[in-house]
C-alpha cells in the first residue's frame, strides 16, 4: 500500500474512535437521564414499605429458626454419609419437625399479636398482599412442577 491510502485509514480510524469517545462522555456527563415511570401506588401517597413485620426480626424467631436450619444441615450431612445410620437419621427427622413446629407456634403467635396493633385497612392492606405474594409463589411453583412432570 502506499502512503496515501496507509493516511486515509489512520484517518478514518481516528475519526471512528473519537465518535465512540465523543458520545461515551455525551451520554455518560452532558445527556440527561431519564427518570423510572412513576407507578399508580406511589401517584396515590406514602404507602407502608412490603416489608418483613417486626416479628420476624425478633431474637427468639432468628434462635429458633437458626435451630432448625441447623437440624436440616445435620440431616444432610447424616445422609450423605455411605453407611446411612437410620436411627441417627429418624431422630433428625423427628428433631427437624419438633424445631419447625416451635417455629412456626412462635411466629403464628407473633403474627397475631401484630395483627393486634394494626388497623383493619392496615391489616387488610398487609395480610392480603402477603396472601398475593404467596399464592404467586405457589403458582410459580406448581407451573415448574407441571412442566417437570410432562
Amino acid at each position: 500500500m502506499n502512503k496515501r491510502w496507509l493516511i486515509i485509514i489512520l484517518l478514518i480510524s481516528v475519526s471512528f474512535n473519537l465518535a465512540f469517545i465523543g458520545s461515551f462522555i455525551y451520554l455518560h456527563w452532558f445527556h440527561p437521564h431519564p427518570q423510572p415511570p412513576v407507578r399508580k401506588e406511589e401517584m396515590r401517597g406514602p404507602r407502608p414499605l412490603f416489608g418483613h413485620p417486626p416479628f420476624e426480626r425478633d431474637e427468639e424467631i432468628r434462635k429458633l429458626r437458626n435451630q432448625f436450619e441447623n437440624i436440616k444441615h445435620s440431616l444432610m450431612l447424616e445422609l450423605a454419609k455411605d453407611p446411612v445410620d437410620m436411627t441417627k437419621v429418624n431422630a433428625l427427622i423427628d428433631s427437624s419437625l419438633v424445631a419447625q413446629n416451635n417455629l412456626e407456634r412462635r411466629l403464628a403467635e407473633r403474627m397475631v399479636a401484630y395483627r393486634k396493633t394494626l388497623t383493619a385497612e392496615e391489616a387488610k392492606e398487609h395480610f392480603q398482599r402477603r396472601a398475593e405474594f404467596a399464592k404467586k409463589r405457589l403458582d410459580r411453583n406448581n407451573i415448574s412442577q407441571n412442566r417437570r412432570n410432562k
